[in-house]
């Protein structure tokens, strides 16, 4: 229903979500997930559709995955192979020096992707209107915020006070940068190109929350409203970003490219389609000046720039789709919260966009907290282990702002060195140099990709539990796999069949189930895992809808039938009929040549004996123990779920 101008509400929400880039949206997918009727809110009047952010990482990407929209961005996505590096040729021109190739291609199926964040932000907001009401309100913003802390240990009572505004057309669009090309919108993008808003403009509204989340930038006003400062570098970098069709004779214009030549450095970004991104240094740390005005910057400034880096190679391009000039620094903030008001992402964190991963890194950190707020919103867990958010993720961003750091350093050398050039000629490329950046790159990839994370011990976190897998670690990504699925021999890769739905899950490694003492084992199972589920399942609701079971055996799959395997992993529902999504198999398939049967190796399972391994929802690895080990499993779950109460709101 539409408000007058200028009328006043009081609402109640459980968590109320202020901005709905992607880390808003990985928050609100798992609001969703679970049923919880959020707020997002953001200040723009439309979302996002060109330019901003562009490249997915590889653990993000599983993550996307498993909640059904990575083939989306892999089908219109650019997919990085590689890093070209180039140098003065010692002749006055420039020649390819080294290619930067990742070392780690067996631990994912998934490689950085590059896609227009605009898209992204599609695929978010599909996937959560499939399972929820929950839409983006725009141009929307918080005027004051007010919190009551004496309610703060009071789990049905709102402590958060926010006044909110709906601004006017003016207020909530940006204005465009000139030189821009005219916009042709996806299909799917048509219905959110005209603004929309859920009140009047001018509209106040008092709304008290349970919860808030504040994923509003860099320039955070949540952040700034809880008095948390921002920590770090005071001199940022000045760049200049454009998204252009470019028209050159430069031979790797379609690879990632680094560009270093006596007129300065340039980063290229190949995107989708005939897309080319250029980062353009336009200030550093250590050049800057405060008489810089930031507002001057035009595109032909930033097409200038990039001819004279790229020369003796010609530039120019008739097609923008989007650019930029802004500035950035290397800053941290100290707290991640205060009381039930929490930061994510760049609210959290900024750096430089060298190292391109400011998208992941908000991404996760949403992915992180969002089904925690859950649990706690629907009483299923206890508030403290919203405190695991930032003793996980906190550590990461200041890795995260130390890699870039030293990623930075080696191009700030080569300034210096350019200058050296014009004092010396032109010599050509050092090559330790570049075996120095590859060191470096090296050294932090598993990191960059999101590959490990270093979860400390927690409720949630069980670093003591047997180590029985040697590769598996609590506190870590589950390691992707291609299995094959029992019922019909269909190879998955792990991310999508462990789909973030919001539940918890208990992987049966099973060893070879055609042994006669593994049979045993695993028929033994059925009372333990069964008594486990009931205890945490909420009335009316499907026995695993909160903790399910999934096995994987090491056997052929020929030669195991399901109804070797106790009832826990053989539902069967009246209306849709037996289940088949419970039992794997980790074996050959012989039309499929990515499917080795070596799962248990990846994993460091011994194929015979097995193993027992919780997840939590965001596919982390929550404890390990032996196959038949549930008082172990049993234990762990008792550290921190809620037995269901017939009176609790739900």
């Amino acid at each position: 229903m539409t408000v007058s101008a200028e009328s006043t509400t009081d609402v109640q929400v459980f968590p109320l979500i202020i901005g709905a880039g992607p880390s808003g949206l990985a928050v609100a997918y798992w609001m969703a997930q679970y049923g919880i009727n959020a707020r997002i809110i953001d200040k723009r009047s439309t979302k996002i559709f060109r330019g901003h952010a562009d490249g997915l990482r590889g653990r993000t990407l599983e993550l996307l995955d498993s909640m059904g929209i990575a083939h989306r961005i892999l089908q219109e996505g650019y997919h990085g192979a590689g890093l070209k590096y180039w140098r003065p040729d010692g002749k006055g021109g420039l020649k390819r020096a080294g290619q930067l190739r990742s070392t780690i291609w067996d631990s994912s199926p998934y490689r950085m992707a590059l896609l227009s964040q605009g898209r992204i932000e599609r695929f978010f907001l599909d996937v959560i209107r499939d399972a929820s009401n929950i839409d983006v309100e725009r141009g929307v913003i918080g005027e004051s915020l007010g919190y009551d802390e004496s309610l703060e240990n009071d789990p049905q009572a709102y402590p958060i006070t926010i006044k909110l505004r709906t601004l006017s057309e003016e207020e909530a669009t940006p204005v465009p940068n000139p030189g821009i090309t005219p916009y042709r919108p996806a299909r799917d993008d048509l219905e959110d190109l005209a603004p929309k808003r859920k009140h009047d403009v001018g509209t106040h509204e008092t709304v008290r929350a349970k919860y808030l989340i504040g994923c509003d930038g860099a320039h955070s006003w949540t952040r700034k409203q809880l008095n948390i400062p921002f920590e770090g570098s005071h001199t940022d970098h000045i760049w200049g970003v454009m998204d252009v069709v470019p028209i050159t004779d430069f031979p790797d214009i379609r690879w990632p490219s680094s560009i270093d030549s006596p007129h300065g450095h340039l980063l290229v970004i190949t995107r989708e389609d005939n897309v080319v991104r250029f980062y353009v240094p336009l200030q550093e740390e250590d050049e800057i000046t405060p008489s810089f005005d930031r507002s001057a910057v035009t595109l032909d400034m930033l097409r200038e720039r990039v001819k004279s880096i790229m020369s003796p190679f010609s530039f120019d391009f008739k097609i923008c789709h989007w650019w930029a000039a802004y500035q950035v620094g290397r800053r941290l903030a100290p707290a991640v919260n205060k009381g039930r008001m929490y930061l994510v992402g760049d609210a959290v964190h900024t750096h430089s966009p060298k190292i391109g991963l400011g998208m992941n890194m908000s991404i996760q950190d949403g992915f992180n907290l969002g089904w925690k707020l859950a649990l706690v919103v629907k009483e299923m867990a206890p508030p403290s282990i919203l405190s695991t958010y930032k003793s996980e993720r906190h550590q990461l961003a200041k890795m995260l702002l130390e890699f870039d750091q030293k990623w930075a350093a080696f191009f700030l050398k080569q300034k210096k060195k350019q200058h050296q050039l014009e004092l010396d000629g032109l010599p050509e490329a050092n090559p330790e140099d570049i075996q120095a950046m590859q060191d470096v790159f090296r050294e932090n990839e598993m990191f960059a990709e999101g590959h490990v994370s270093f979860y400390k011990a927690s409720p949630i976190v069980d670093k003591d539990s047997t180590p029985v897998a040697k590769h598996l670690t609590a506190g870590e990504r589950f390691p992707q796999a291609l299995i094959r699925k029992q019922a019909d021999g269909q190879p998955w890769w792990t991310s999508r069949l462990l789909n973030s739905d919001g539940r918890f899950r208990i992987l049966l490694l099973v060893g070879d189930c055609q042994l006669e003492d593994q049979k045993s084992r695993i028929l033994a199972l059925n009372g333990g895992l069964s008594a486990l589920q009931r205890r945490f399942t909420p009335p009316k609701q499907k026995l695993d809808s909160v903790i399910e079971v999934k096995a994987i055996h090491s056997a052929p799959l020929d030669d195991v039938e399901l109804s070797d395997f106790p009832p826990i992993l053989r539902q069967f529902d009246e209306t849709t009929g037996w289940d088949y999504s419970k039992v794997w198999s980790d074996s050959e398939c012989f039309w499929d040549e990515r499917c080795k049967g070596n799962a248990y190796e990846i994993w460091g399972v011994d194929r015979s004996r097995g193993a027992m391994v919780a997840l939590r929802p965001d596919q982390y690895i929550g404890w390990i123990g032996e196959l038949d080990d549930v008082a172990g499993v049993t234990k762990y779950f008792e550290g921190f779920l809620r037995e269901p109460r017939p009176e609790a709101v739900l």
